[in-house]
């Protein structure tokens, strides 16, 4: 009988441990513990030893708890505001999920701000599970560790543990790329769905959703080698493929519902559904290209600058080598911001260029690159955070 017991027993750990992968929970415990934990020591020393600014609308929150004011500042009190008192005509550029989601948890914690960190540095904790697995499917445990800890190290990483949307977008990015590589149409169109709600660039996660459905149905595009005779029966063979991937295209139209939510709200509200195009003028933002003339007059954004021509070259090779969801994703992620009149916080946007880091953890394999993204991205991080918490734009 006892041998019985032990063998069942046995026989239930060998199949829980294959279906716990303990590389990946071991991954993203090392990279969330390690940078999280600098950031709340850098936050708490650099409060106790550094001057914060103070003056018109530089507000302190608790100076009780300094990890917790030093991670609440800037755009942070537009959510809480929209928390306390609900939209207004200028607020409405701040999508409505996150402070919907902080009110949730206010009844639990009775404070805003505390809610706003629970949920961001949960959903990246989250993220990581999601991009672990989106980057093993594809290549490696030791890439996909990697990709954890350079996303986690990110000079602009910080932002994860903030009361901002970064985390929580990223979670639904990742979880998005996740179910559709799966071909699970419905949990991918409603991570789509939540991302949308989250930010806009969340409609690119339908974007992914798209071309994902087609390049798994054997969908290319392009053939090779290019000719015009070859396109043309490529494209046919591609529309005879087309009505294979109706599922993934339902689900790529319906992840825009969280976008198209809030236009409705924002119709009845405010009588304008685009309304968060239209506050972004009075953000510094417009579509077109003429930031570039103004950033040349305007030497406070060198850092978006230098971020900016980095990730050139990784969003076009990003492009170049992986699928054609990872690519267009990638690519309409860093083009929006350029259309949106200003690279002011692209430091921070790029934190959610997934297949980026997917790449950094492929070139990553040889040891002084490893080193060399790390040793240049913590510092920066650790600097950015002291940055932020003492009141200094940040991203």
């Amino acid at each position: 009988m006892n041998n019985i017991i032990k063998n069942s027993i046995e026989s239930i750990s060998y199949k829980i441990s294959r279906k716990i992968d303990m590389k990946c929970i071991g991954a993203v415990l090392t990279a969330f513990i390690i940078t999280r934990v600098m950031v709340c020591i850098v936050v708490l020393f650099s409060m106790i030893q550094l001057p914060v600014l103070s003056g018109e609308g530089l507000w302190r929150l608790d100076t009780q708890n300094l990890i917790q004011d030093g991670l609440t500042r800037w755009d942070s009190g537009w959510y809480i505001g929209i928390v306390q008192n609900g939209y207004s005509s200028k607020s409405v550029a701040f999508f409505p999920l996150y402070p919907i989601l902080m009110r949730m948890l206010n009844r639990i914690t009775g404070s805003s701000s505390i809610s706003g960190l629970l949920i961001a540095n949960l959903s990246f904790f989250l993220a990581l599970f999601y991009l672990y697995a989106i980057t093993k499917q594809d290549y490696d445990d030791n890439t996909a560790g990697r990709a954890v800890f350079y996303i986690a190290a990110a000079p602009s990483a910080f932002f994860f543990s903030t009361v901002y949307t970064e985390s929580l977008f990223l979670l639904f990015v990742t979880a998005g790329f996740y179910y559709a590589r799966k071909r699970k149409w419905g949990l991918a169109c409603i991570a789509g769905a939540l991302a949308s709600a989250t930010r806009i660039t969340g409609v690119l996660v339908g974007v992914f959703i798209l071309f994902e459905a087609f390049w798994q149905k054997g969908i290319r595009f392009l053939p090779k080698p290019w000719s015009v005779r070859n396109q043309i029966d490529l494209l046919r063979k591609d529309i005879g493929i087309l009505p294979q991937t109706i599922k993934g295209i339902i689900a790529s139209i319906f992840s825009v519902t969280g976008i198209v939510a809030y236009m409705a709200y924002l119709y009845r509200e405010f009588g304008d559904p685009l309304a968060f195009l239209h506050v972004q003028g009075s953000w510094g933002r417009s579509v077109g290209f003429d930031w570039f003339l103004r950033i040349l007059q305007d030497h406070s954004q060198k850092l978006d600058i230098f971020f900016t021509i980095v990730f050139i070259p990784i969003v076009i090779i990003t492009f170049i080598k992986f699928r054609p969801s990872y690519g267009l994703f990638t690519l309409l992620s860093f083009m929006i911001p350029l259309l949106s009149g200003s690279i002011l916080s692209m430091r921070r946007f790029v934190i959610v260029f997934v297949p980026c880091y997917i790449l950094l953890a492929l070139w990553g394999k040889k040891l002084w690159v490893d080193r060399l993204i790390i040793g240049i991205s913590l510092p920066l991080q650790a600097y950015f955070v002291v940055l932020f918490s003492h009141w200094y734009f940040a991203g």
